[in-house]
């Protein structure tokens, strides 16, 4: 698999708005398509033997060490490595930076 890190908050309302923003936040390549969900959005490629390049989503914590069983936190999968997916991470690095209520990335 690829990157998985999770953004948790103790102000779990913001998520929605966390999780738009980040995808808004994004700049990419004509190769790439966002599609957007209630709960996330994927970021996928015209390639179709590997279509999803990234994954957001807001999901509820279970088995986690650093989120108590049931809270909602982001789930954020790349699936691509390199410099592409290290550009993206940073975007929304930077755009987290911009929220109140301790927005913390943390390493799945």
């Amino acid at each position: 698999m690829g990157w998985e890190y999770g953004i948790r908050t103790t102000e779990s309302a913001i998520l929605p708005e966390v999780v738009k923003r980040l995808a808004s936040a994004l700049t990419f390549t004509d190769m790439y398509i966002l599609e957007r969900f209630s709960n996330g959005f994927v970021l996928k490629r015209e390639d179709p033997s590997w279509p999803r390049a990234l994954e957001v989503w807001m999901e509820e914590a279970s088995g986690l060490e650093e989120i108590v069983d049931g809270d909602s936190y982001i789930y954020c999968l790349f699936h691509i490595w390199g410099e592409e997916a290290r550009s993206w991470m940073h975007q929304m690095e930077q755009e987290t930076r911009q929220f109140d209520g301790g927005l913390i990335w943390f390493e799945l």
